[in-house]
């Protein structure tokens, strides 16, 4: 990422957050400076790169670095699934950032943990397939976005199909009312009949498609985390009384560790399991929540102000654990792994 890069994502944050302006001129310029990789990179340089990537976003502006989250993932699924026929100059398109990348895959965590139900249908229409139901939560839906989707079958299959915004069929609902993260085009899609060809299938085994990308997917969102706690340390050092030091430099110890952790990771996978990827996760969200916390504790009056950088963070900080997997999940994911080895 470049310095101009970060500079106006910086500048874009509060709008970016309250939705008075959205995410599409921020990927295009992150996809004009070559953020989101090349055909040719080597996958573990380019997910390390990502990694630090994504850190730095989120240290100035979650809603663009969840944003380019969306469109990293859209991109490390077509790498690993690539589908039989991709549409012509579609992944140029999603690595320039002219194409927006919509991740909608949060049910299929629930649906392999058995705590949820696909929402999506796929009958069969010759060799391809007709998709009903809907797509309740997924960023960056905007006009001809790429939606990557699970849908189940008659006889309990599981799909990942690739379609896309303007589709016939497809019926985008209102923007949901968030919190915040308001420029990041998050909704939901009503399907009714969308047809889905045998190339927009990236894969017929759910559980061996997560498999493959949740390492990835797992590591990206720790970035997300690490980033906000980056901001959230910075800004409470500038207040930060000698009483509080203590807490600021032991919170500061943590974060640093996890960053360690979360680049040898991203470096090499081998032998990396699902739980150690979950703790790693959660005790990024923990250290980014206590970040906040610290940051709103010593800010004084001035960081209660709705427009300041302290809100817009504690409001950031509440989407973190909600991004699936949740933080919920993630605990029940960490108590069925069992005590690390």
């Amino acid at each position: 990422m470049t310095t101009t890069a970060g500079a106006t994502a910086h500048d874009t944050a509060d709008d970016l957050d309250t939705g008075r302006a959205d995410v599409r001129p921020a990927l295009r310029r992150l996809g004009e400076v070559g953020a989101f990789g090349a055909d040719d990179d080597d996958p573990t340089e380019a997910l390390l790169a990502s990694v630090r990537m994504l850190r730095q976003l989120a240290a100035v502006s979650l809603s663009t670095a969840f944003s380019a989250w969306s469109q990293r993932m859209v991109l490390e699924y077509l790498r690993c699934f690539p589908p039989p026929a991709p549409p012509d100059g579609l992944l140029a398109a999603l690595r320039a950032g002219t194409v927006p990348g919509a991740t909608a895959l949060a049910p299929a965590v629930a649906d392999l943990a058995g705590t949820g139900t696909l929402p999506v249908t796929a009958v069969r229409d010759g060799a391809g397939w007709r998709l009903s139901g809907t797509v309740g939560w997924a960023s960056n839906l905007f006009d001809d976005a790429v939606v990557v989707a699970p849908a189940r079958t008659a006889d309990e299959g599981r799909l990942v199909v690739l379609f896309r915004r303007t589709d016939p069929g497809v019926t985008p609902t209102r923007p949901h009312d968030t919190l915040g993260l308001r420029g990041t085009g998050t909704g939901g899609l009503h399907l009714d009949g969308v047809a889905v060809g045998p190339g927009q299938v990236l894969g017929d085994d759910l559980s061996a498609f997560m498999a493959v990308c949740r390492p990835a997917m797992m590591l990206l969102q720790t970035a997300l985390a690490l980033g906000l706690a980056d901001a959230a340390l910075a800004a409470a050092q500038e207040h930060l009384p000698a009483v509080l030091r203590a807490d600021g430099d032991a919170l500061a110890e943590r974060r640093d560790d996890l960053a360690r952790r979360l680049e040898d990771l991203a470096g090499d996978r081998v032998g990396v399991g699902p739980g150690d990827l979950a703790r790693l996760r959660l005790a990024a969200l923990d250290v980014a929540a206590e970040a906040v916390r610290l940051e709103t504790a010593v800010a004084g009056g001035a960081g209660y102000l709705a427009g300041s950088g302290t809100a817009r963070r504690v409001r950031e900080a509440a989407f973190l654990p909600v991004q699936a997997p949740t933080y919920g999940q993630l605990r029940r994911e960490i108590s069925a792994a069992g005590p690390r080895q």
